[in-house]
């Protein structure tokens, strides 16, 4: 746990050099509100693996902690919504960067 609160003060203190720490909580506050958010998937992770300190249900936590990570990276693109799963993601930042088309 302390090195989550090295790696983002971290972030935050490069983001204060910078001068883009209003860019940071923007991003951020996109994450974490308005349709399609981080949220569920992060209140899902936390119960899942709140399951998993009780002994007997610790099997059945990582398991769903396997599915739930599984589902994240192979999650197909919604076009109505934009959302889309680690690999779809990847894609589409990779196109950008290199100026071609994603498909």
């Amino acid at each position: 746990m302390p090195f989550a609160f090295i790696i983002v003060g971290l972030i935050l203190l490069v983001s204060g050099v910078r001068g883009t720490s209003s860019d940071l909580l923007t991003l951020v506050k996109g994450d974490l509100t308005g349709q399609n958010n981080f949220v569920y998937w992060l209140l899902s992770i936390l119960i899942i693996g709140a399951l998993g300190y009780v002994e007997d249900l610790r099997g059945i936590s990582r398991a769903f902690l396997v599915l739930v990570l599984i589902v994240l990276f192979l999650r197909e693109d919604n076009q109505t919504t934009g959302s889309g799963g680690f690999i779809v993601k990847f894609q589409q930042a990779i196109s950008q960067i290199t100026g071609g088309t994603n498909g």
